[in-house]
């Protein structure tokens, strides 16, 4: 190989390994940053919205909504919830069922933390633990009625980006909880009754 065609290839070779780490340095963010943003982005308007001068909770719940939905993985969450009758379902009721599953996952969720959270409370990130796709980030709510609250958030990674499919706090997993009150259900009832089930319990929630 010519000197000059060498010194081409390994020119190439370098712009190559340039556009390669730069990509890397853009990439989608890290767990631990992932939660950390949607949790601090959902905080502010809670926060705002137990100042004086802050709009009802009720009246702000579609921009915490669209937080969540960008860190959320609500399919993951629903098939993970439901289990195995998942598959036996059309789509447009396993559509239906992720629909109210989001709604009725979102308005617990809020409640929670906003329990959680409304005084001087701080939110503690102590780590993230990556296997593969998959990652756990531990977060503690501090200063809690004179305790701290344990609030894990599991991820998966899909198509580069990091999206939350369940959370557990103190030990409880939403979705274990909830597969635990589907199967119940199922057990007895047809799953178009476990959907009322689910539309009822929204609609409770949107009229306290």
């Amino acid at each position: 190989m010519q000197l000059k065609t060498c010194v081409r290839v390994v020119c190439f070779c370098f712009a190559v390994l340039a556009a390669f780490t730069e990509s890397a340095a853009l990439a989608a963010p890290a767990p631990l940053a992932v939660v950390r943003e949607g949790t601090d982005q959902a905080l502010k308007i809670l926060r705002e919205t137990q100042s004086s001068t802050g709009l009802p909770l009720r009246q702000r719940k579609d921009e915490i909504l669209t937080i969540v939905n960008r860190y959320f993985n609500f399919d993951e969450m629903a098939r993970r919830a439901l289990g195995r009758p998942w598959k036996d379902q059309s789509p447009d009721k396993q559509k239906e069922f992720v629909r109210l599953f989001r709604d009725l996952l979102f308005n617990t969720y809020v409640d929670r933390v906003q329990s959680y959270t409304g005084t001087n409370e701080k939110i503690v990130y102590d780590n993230e633990r990556i296997e593969g796709d998959y990652a756990l980030v531990k977060t503690r709510i501090r200063g809690f009625k004179d305790t701290d609250v344990q609030v894990d958030y599991r991820l998966r990674q899909e198509k580069g980006e990091w999206k939350v499919y369940d959370v557990i706090v103190e030990g409880v997993s939403f979705i274990d909880n909830y597969r635990g009150q589907f199967n119940s259900i199922l057990a007895n009832e047809s799953f178009d009754s476990l959907l009322r089930r689910l539309s009822e319990k929204v609609a409770a929630q949107k009229n306290p």
